[in-house]
């Protein structure tokens, strides 16, 4: 696999997995991506079952411009740390730990690398359809900092809402230095500001960023997010040509596009979807909507926001076009 093959790869990771990775260093956070876009290309998840991926440890080398001759020793040293970290989530009240790796071969003498994913890890890596953030190798492996890839990761799950805000004590903690930089200033020149100049040179992304104040101390950060034109492909090119010349319509209704979103797990465009279709109908959504919950409070479906966006789409539908 050439350097240009690894770096179209395609990353996809769940935004929880996403959350959850706080406190991974630079060395890692390239490796679980590298790892996370073979699996993406290569495997198809089977329920239940955990994933056993060889890595193509010269391909790695080559995308994030390793020395070749200690690549092997260093990517085994990374699967060994790997192997040591839990990732916590939480479901439906409960607090779950996965242990990042569940087992690691080495091919003594022969450069080969094997890694075995936990089944409980596999959803948040494969197949996933909603609740998810992807992008390619190429547009994070010049990233020198960890701090870099946790912030452009954290603004890229809202690249299509243009905007990302965080109480400044919930962003310290989601890049894993709560009790560091007490200082705005300090952690604006150290953190924040070689993050945007980074994002900004080499990612798919721009980013700006404002703050607001309560009282004398900044409690906001707002982060602008827009599509770097200069980075995209030839097809993305073509597809926010697209979009430009007929933008989506938001709905008249937020409310009931923001309630699909936080109550029933339902992503942003699907939301807005749903609102434009049941708009002037909310009132009629609510008999499926309680249905809905019913039906995934009682353990039948797994997934609230693909059952909720399936349901109603098909009955909006049919009270749309009664003859359906």
């Amino acid at each position: 696999m050439n350097s240009n093959t690894s770096r179209t790869s395609l990353v996809v990771k769940s935004n929880a997995l996403i959350n959850a990775m706080f406190d991974m260093g630079l060395q890692e956070m390239r490796f679980l991506a590298f790892a996370a876009s073979q699996l993406s290309r290569n495997l198809v998840p089977e329920k239940g079952k955990p994933v056993d991926l060889e890595i193509d440890v010269a391909a790695l080398a080559t995308a994030f411009e390793m020395d070749q001759k200690s690549a092997y020793r260093e990517t085994k040293a990374l699967a060994d740390r790997l192997m040591k970290k839990i990732i916590e989530f939480e479901s439906d009240g409960r607090q779950i730990g996965v242990g990042l790796l569940s087992k690691r071969e080495y091919h003594i003498g022969e450069g080969r690398l094997w890694l075995r994913f936990d089944e409980d890890l596999v959803p948040h890596l494969l197949g996933l359809k909603e609740n998810f953030t992807k992008y390619r190798i190429k547009d994070v492996y010049q990233f020198k900092s960890a701090n870099t890839w946790r912030i452009y990761e954290l603004l890229k799950q809202h690249k299509d809402v243009g905007k990302r805000e965080f109480d400044l004590d919930e962003f310290k903690f989601k890049l894993g230095i709560s009790k560091s930089y007490d200082r705005i200033s300090n952690l604006k020149q150290r953190i924040i500001n070689p993050a945007i100049e980074e994002i900004n040179g080499v990612s798919d992304i721009l980013v700006a960023m404002d703050q607001t104040k309560r009282g004398r101390r900044v409690s906001k950060l707002i982060f602008h997010i827009l599509p770097n034109k200069h980075t995209m492909t030839h097809r993305e090119k073509v597809r926010d040509k697209v979009e430009q010349t007929f933008p989506p319509q938001p709905p008249k209704n937020p409310d009931f596009a923001r309630r699909l979103r936080e109550e029933f797990q339902v992503s942003q465009k699907q939301a807005d979807q749903l609102a434009r279709l049941w708009e002037g109908r909310e009132n009629q959504a609510e008999k499926f909507q309680v249905r809905i919950k019913r039906d995934y409070e009682a353990g039948k479906v797994k997934s609230l926001g693909g059952l909720t966006f399936k349901i109603l789409k098909e009955e909006g539908q049919k009270e749309f076009l009664p003859g359906m």
